[in-house]
């Protein structure tokens, strides 16, 4: 099955349970990426994680979404003019 990016996040009271974490990294398929106070960034396939998270109060799952970011740096509007100094 084909692995891709999920984000989970616990909107649930508190912190994110150990019990809940431990059993999302405990999951065969699934590779805990990173993990911050409410959200955990995981590698697996859909169909275990869906099924695991279906099973688990409080928390939610979406795919990871990746933007690019505009180039923000100034840009000269023409050269330098080589006389002036």
């Amino acid at each position: 099955m084909a692995r891709s990016r999920f984000i989970l996040r616990y909107r649930g009271q508190g912190s994110t349970p150990d019990a809940d974490v431990a059993r999302v990294a405990g999951l065969t398929e699934a590779v805990v990426v990173e993990s911050a106070a409410k959200m955990l960034l995981v590698e697996s396939d859909q169909a275990s994680l869906e099924a695991l998270v279906d099973t688990l109060e409080g928390w939610v799952m979406a795919p990871e979404q990746a933007f690019a970011l505009p180039d923000v740096r100034r840009r000269a509007e023409r050269p330098p003019d080589p006389d002036h100094h």
